[in-house]
């Protein structure tokens, strides 16, 4: 009886560290998706919206132009709306400090909603495709 369970207990110790050591990298690698997104999609995508606003664009245009001069399009990204908020405060602190005296309020949530929404077809880019 005590060598069931202490067995057991060692299973269940096992099952935990496993666990645990298969997490770890997980969240890092979410961490690592993160930054290069942030890199490769956000840095680009506010650069293109702002040199779409100075030259007097709409707010609609410029999100097109961004989008269409930026990876967004073609990117995958995980499953996680965390993922996407992130990449999008990031994005959206570059745009306010570089042009955001071309935003008014509503154009802000414009934006967002539209960049949310490439986000979740960025995430979702399986469905999207054409088999």
């Amino acid at each position: 009886m005590k060598k069931i369970k202490k067995d057991s207990f060692i299973v269940i110790l096992i099952g935990f560290l496993v666990i645990f050591f298969l997490q770890t990298p997980i969240l890092h690698a979410l961490e690592f998706d993160l930054t290069a997104a942030q890199n490769t999609v956000g840095k680009r995508f506010a650069s293109k919206f702002c040199e779409a606003k100075e030259k007097g664009f709409s707010t609609e245009s410029s999100s097109e132009f961004a989008l269409n001069n930026t990876y967004l399009k073609f990117v995958a990204f995980p499953e996680d709306e965390r993922f996407i908020e992130n990449l999008w405060e990031f994005t959206i602190g570059i745009i306010q400090k570089d042009c955001g005296q071309y935003l008014t309020d509503d154009e802000k949530t414009f934006l967002r909603d539209f960049f949310k929404e490439e986000g979740e077809i960025a995430s979702n880019r399986d469905l999207y495709l054409p088999y």
